[in-house]
């Protein structure tokens, strides 16, 4: 049984609390320049949610990182610019080199590790932890509670308490909690007076309703999805749509949610021909119906739609494809389908949050709390989060660089 009232003074110790990404690579760096390291965190294991990453491959970086693939509602788009480039993907080829794990650029700048694997990096990270002389590692070990004293800081963990001069915030986001996903750190932070944006789930499935979407279950198509308020476009994309028995899923669905954020009265506008603009449509349909008057309307659809989607437009619209203002609105709605309310599915079913704590509670060029001394926030805590494909790792990797280039100075 472990003893709770041990006190631990290692006052000249740097605690990190979570061993994610972000928690993980903070360690290494500090490591690497002797600094002694106590890292905490509540799972069995590492790295829980870099298993998991790019369904298991790792797509652990994306060679055109820019600030405007990220969203936030409280950093200075050129502080995440800056944070960005301060580590780039170049710097971070190089470090990964250095480290003994190999990448390959893929489809769409996407970065993965040449072996394909989330586990291959995560082996090579539990190797650089488990061979430091500087590390002490709390596994199963939640901090609890986090205090500032007049010069420290106090954890309390079901391990015991410590007493150590700098605390690095890197626990991650409520998203994925089968994977150890809590909002416990932002409690912490919040506990010490720091502001937190209201956190959402993204990059995560939507729920709709529509009678003809409810038939269309297991079906898979490439779709243009334009996300609208009040008739203000926010994001228009074409990518992989997924019908299923709640909503929409698919890659396309994932990126579009990360910009519905909080925001109510939305709707989201389906093209299910994107490749044929709308007047070429019309005529070749035009031409097909004198062509071939006695054939149904869903095997006349067929030839541009998914069956399933062809039969249930068939089923759910009445008109005669004779009538030529008819076939005109026909054809518009194929083109600007309306799913209104589109509502984010949960946590539970999301890859990363958005919200965290505010832009305006940290030192833009180190990440240092402004509140507290001594005090960092690092990756997926704050309120910066990123597209998909490999943008939400850069920037754990970029946030802790420089926020161990910052302890380093302070150790000097």
């Amino acid at each position: 049984m472990k003893d709770t009232t041990l006190t631990h003074n290692n006052t000249q110790k740097v605690a990190i609390i979570g061993a994610g990404a972000s928690g993980i690579f903070c360690a290494i760096t500090l490591l690497q320049h002797n600094i002694p390291v106590m890292l905490f965190d509540k799972n069995k294991n590492l790295g829980k949610k870099l298993l998991a990453t790019g369904n298991g491959r790792c797509n652990i970086h994306n060679q055109n990182t820019h600030a405007n693939h990220y969203q936030t509602s409280s950093f200075n788009p050129k502080t995440i610019q800056n944070i960005l480039q301060n580590f780039s993907f170049k710097t971070f080829a190089k470090t990964c080199q250095n480290l003994g794990i190999a990448l390959e650029i893929q489809e769409d700048s996407k970065v993965y590790p040449l072996a394909n694997s989330a586990k291959s990096v995560l082996e090579v990270f539990e190797d650089l932890l488990k061979n430091s002389k500087n590390l002490e590692m709390y596994l199963e070990s939640e901090i609890l509670e986090l205090h500032k004293t007049q010069e420290n800081f106090l954890l309390k963990s079901c391990a015991g308490e410590f007493i150590c001069s700098c605390v690095v915030l890197a626990c991650g986001s409520e998203a994925a909690p089968k994977l150890g996903g809590s909002d416990k750190g932002l409690q912490l932070a919040k506990n010490l007076g720091l502001k937190v944006i209201p956190t959402y789930p993204t990059l995560v499935p939507l729920m709709v309703e529509s009678k003809l979407t409810n038939h269309l279950k297991g079906v898979k198509i490439k779709a243009k999805l334009t996300l609208k308020k009040d008739n203000q476009i926010l994001k228009t994309l074409t990518d992989d749509v997924l019908f299923t028995d709640y909503g929409i899923s698919g890659f396309g669905v994932l990126d579009i949610s990360t910009h519905i954020k909080l925001q109510k009265d939305l709707k989201i506008i389906l093209d299910f021909v994107p490749f044929l603009e709308e007047k070429v449509l019309e005529n070749q349909l035009a031409t097909l119906i004198k062509t071939y008057p006695n054939r149904k309307t869903s095997t006349l659809l067929s030839g541009f739609l998914h069956p399933k989607i062809a039969k249930a437009f068939a089923q759910n619209i009445t008109w005669n494809p004779k009538n030529t203002k008819q076939l005109k609105q026909f054809v518009f709605g194929l083109k600007n389908f309306e799913l209104t309310n589109p509502t984010l599915k949960g946590f539970e079913n999301a890859e990363v949050s958005g919200g965290g704590v505010s832009g305006e509670e940290v030192n833009p060029n180190t990440l240092e709390s402004k509140k507290h001394k001594n005090l960092y926030v690092i990756g997926e805590m704050l309120d910066v989060v990123g597209e998909r494909g490999g943008y939400n790792l850069a920037f754990a990797w970029a946030s802790a660089h420089i926020c161990s280039k910052a302890i380093l100075d302070t150790f000097k």
